[in-house]
């Protein structure tokens, strides 16, 4: 028999050993590949957006390998523990290291294989879903499959490097400890960790510190560091150290501790503590990084300003704009070159600027227009009959009736020695100015006084499908940051901006979260495997010694529900202060709604999670103690 027949028949024995790594190897090449299928796709060579897209789905694509490397690495570690012994049994058999290279070798490439195409044949069978799920989030065409031969050569030839990586990896592991060593397997006694009460009270000072300065403190770049870098600290601490004194107060508390089988998982937890804190503060961090992102992107979505214009471009040229005939004629030009169908309109308006508040000297642009003017240029505005003194305001956008003049009942315009009575406030016609409408005889007065400007507006079918043309426009017209003597607005470039980009970021970002809050559980159920052999071993002694069934159960789902459910707990705890930063300094009303959806999502996930993987560790476990 060969190594390579050998590493095979190894492996097809010994399937249930090999599932979790394969599982998780699987799971992180699908991914990869979804994302490059996007990353690849044909629609996706020409247009803004989606090269904006492109560029937002390759960021995601290496963040999500440089975690899969993280992630596998991690998984193969934990597999190698409960191989160990295996190991040292061929080397006391005769096998030399380089027949052990040879053998890890195989069975890692011949995972990983596997791996690959199981991966690859799932991301293909979820592309559709995949492709309409981010179309939909993003508000683009809807994407056709294609044959994707680039995302598959990418990801067989990175991740088959990975694993080869690993293979090496998993060599010096292996080197690095001697036959008794291995032979000992998980089975070596761990030490009890002692906590210190200093670094305990730094924990506690930490976590108070950083949780305070995120209640009342004005966050800035400098203290928002401090607020991260003392709960991150206060977190780790927490684990390794208070919650061991947490475990001794528990444990000297003869009552609660001799109870049931309080004594078993109070006891299990002392003796892999260290292990255990490691894990738990891992998993806090990923999942709180995962909280907080995916309710902050809800909330930015949410927030964005809505469309309120009927044009589907604006144009303002003040009295000093010169390049006014030219701009037109580049408008025009852009429109005959795709052939689109447009009408265009013009109005008179005066620019005048309110004052706010006096005393601040805050003010406010507001364009005047008559009414007449009003009712035949805007589409959809009703005739209007204002007398003199009269007028009707719109705000520049959705609320900004509400904001600026709640309880205002009159206007003063400055310097024109009018004073406007407000018979309505509106909502907003126009996406680059407030417009104040008044009568006719009130706006011939004001123009002796002041220069008109244009007010030019564009009506186009279509006009999601005009980004390109539209950023062309802006670039001609405002320049790379602002022209005082022209303002130019696209109702496809405020879809872009307002719409298009949040939904993308909350595309890629919550499927980060969902593969971070997954590993943060796989790494949970590599920690239970690990030690699943000690495990039934020590069960299968307490049974033979009176430990009932139903105790054994109820032991080890208290020790599955603090694993999967102490690290969710703090993460929340640290997403609560971090959402109430961004809902007090960062200007979104919503994010604390937005960020408790996003955790109920996640619980459920995360339930779900420990349902199965529960269900499958009892069910492991009774077959061994009580068959």
């Amino acid at each position: 028999m060969t190594f390579p027949q050998f590493a095979y028949k190894n492996i097809t024995r010994n399937l249930r050993s090999y599932l979790a790594f394969y599982l998780s190897s699987s799971f992180a090449v699908m991914i990869f590949f979804m994302f490059a299928m996007f990353i690849f796709h044909p629609a996706l060579e020409k247009g803004y957006m989606n090269t904006i897209a492109k560029k937002g789905m390759v960021f995601a694509e290496w963040v999500i390998f440089g975690f899969s490397i993280f992630f596998i690495l991690y998984s193969a570690s934990a597999f190698l523990k409960t191989r160990k012994k295996e190991f040292g049994i061929l080397s006391i058999q005769g096998a030399s290291p380089k027949q052990l290279r040879q053998l890890i070798t195989c069975e890692n490439i011949f995972i990983g294989m596997v791996s690959i195409l199981t991966g690859i044949f799932g991301g293909t069978v979820l592309a559709k879903m995949f492709f309409t799920a981010g179309t939909y989030i993003v508000e683009m065409e809807a994407l056709p499959l294609y044959l994707p031969w680039k995302a598959f050569v990418l990801t067989l030839g990175v991740f088959f490097l990975l694993f080869t990586f690993i293979s090496q990896f998993t060599l010096f592991i292996i080197r690095s400890e001697n036959t008794i060593s291995l032979l000992k397997g998980t089975e070596k006694p761990k030490k009890e960790l002692k906590p210190s009460l200093i670094l305990s009270f730094l924990g506690v000072l930490f976590l108070g510190t950083g949780y305070g300065m995120a209640l009342v403190a004005k966050t800035n770049m400098t203290t928002g560091a401090i607020i991260l870098i003392l709960t991150v600290i206060g977190t780790y601490l927490f684990y390794s150290q208070l919650s061991v004194w947490i475990l001794k107060l528990l444990k000297r508390n003869k009552q609660f501790y001799r109870k049931g089988t309080n004594l078993l998982w109070i006891s299990d937890l002392m003796y892999h503590v260290r292990d255990n804190a490691r894990l738990f503060f891992i998993v806090s961090i990923v999942s709180a990084v995962a909280f907080t992102s995916t309710g902050t992107l809800a909330a930015m979505k949410s927030v964005m300003p809505k469309q309120v214009s009927p044009f589907e471009m604006e144009l303002i040229s003040y009295p000093m704009n010169k390049e006014e005939t030219n701009q037109l004629d580049f408008i025009q030009q852009q429109f005959g070159n795709l052939n689109i169908n447009y009408t265009q309109k013009r109005i008179e308006g005066i620019d005048i600027y309110q004052y706010e508040n006096i005393q601040k000297e805050t003010f406010y642009r507001l364009l005047v227009i008559s009414d007449k003017d009003a009712a035949s240029f805007f589409p959809g505005l009703k005739k209007m009959k204002l007398k003199n003194g009269e007028g009707i305001y719109y705000g520049s956008y959705a609320g900004d009736q509400e904001n600026f003049h709640r309880n205002k009942s009159s206007i003063k315009l400055i310097d024109q020695n009018m004073n406007i009575v407000l018979q309505s406030i509106e909502q907003p016609i126009s996406s680059l100015a407030q417009i104040l409408v008044i009568n006719e005889e009130d706006f011939k007065q004001l123009k002796h006084n002041s220069e008109t400007l244009s007010i030019y507006g564009f009506q186009i079918p279509n006009w999601k499908e005009t980004l390109d043309i539209s950023q062309t426009i802006d670039r001609y017209i405002v320049g790379e940051t602002y022209n005082p003597n022209a303002e130019y607005d696209s109702k496809a470039i405020d879809y872009y901006v307002n719409v298009q980009l949040p939904s993308l970021s909350l595309f890629i970002g919550l499927f980060i979260a969902i593969i971070f809050v997954l590993a943060a559980g796989s790494f949970l159920y590599f920690r239970l495997y690990t030690d699943l052999y000690e495990e039934r071993k020590k069960y299968k002694s307490l049974a033979k010694i009176g430990l009932s069934e139903r105790e054994m159960i109820r032991n080890a789902s208290i020790q599955i529900g603090i694993l999967f459910f102490l690290p969710f707990i703090l993460a929340v705890i640290d997403t609560g202060f971090a959402l109430h930063v961004l809902q007090r300094e960062g200007g979104f009303p919503k994010v604390f709604q937005n960020g408790v959806i996003s955790i109920l999502g996640f619980f459920g996930l995360q339930l779900l999670y420990f349902i199965v993987i529960r269900s499958s560790y009892i069910k492991n476990l009774r077959e061994y103690v009580y068959r």
